[in-house]
């Protein structure tokens, strides 16, 4: 065998089997140290960043498919709550409805017996969303007659609350009792594109 110390560089394709399969072998080495560190390492950190997306994908698809499942439901109860909300807008009086409403609720107090000192609209209290509209009440009746007042307010079909309750005997007639109240009722605002 020649000794290694022998063989030239520029003779390399003369050198004996084994050295030059050491030298290729050391050759491959190099190529695959630079290929690993300039191709594969930029490509795992690639891979490990398309591993991340891939997990939030997942996760995305997975909360994506949850509500797709659970739209269903969504949409029953968005259809009951349009159907609460149009049995409250039902409710809920119309611009010329409101002189009969006060009549119905001055027909109320007559019918149970109760004496009106006073029943009016008060000034109506703006809100983003709503209008409240207050009728101003003062009168005087026994109590029954007065509990039977409130709760055939209550029973009306168009939604009045009684508020702001004021609720004394009169000195000189015991049996009698004087209620000052606010009734109380209410109009949505149109939105805005009705509106115009």
């Amino acid at each position: 065998m020649a000794d290694w110390q022998d063989l030239e560089l520029d003779e390399m394709l003369e050198w004996p089997l084994p050295a030059q399969g050491v030298v290729v072998f050391l050759v491959a080495c190099v190529v695959a140290a630079l290929g690993y560190w300039y191709w594969l390492i930029p490509m795992q950190d690639e891979l490990e960043g398309l591993k991340q997306q891939e997990t939030s994908l997942r996760q995305d698809l997975i909360r994506r498919a949850n509500q797709v499942a659970a739209l269903p439901k969504v949409q029953a109860q968005v259809e009951a709550l349009q159907a609460q909300y149009q049995q409250v807008i039902r409710q809920l009086p119309e611009e010329q409805e409101l002189a009969s409403l006060l009549a119905d609720v001055n027909d109320i107090g007559v019918r149970n017996g109760l004496s009106f000192q006073r029943i009016e609209w008060a000034p109506r209290i703006d809100h983003p969303l709503y209008i409240e509209l207050p009728i101003s009440i003062e009168l005087t009746g026994e109590y029954e007659d007065i509990g039977k007042f409130a709760e055939e307010i209550a029973s009306l079909s168009r939604i009045v609350s009684l508020k702001d309750i004021d609720l004394k005997r009169i000195e000189e007639q015991q049996e009698l009792l004087r209620l000052k109240v606010s009734a109380t009722t209410y109009r949505f605002k149109a939105p805005a594109k009705e509106r115009a």
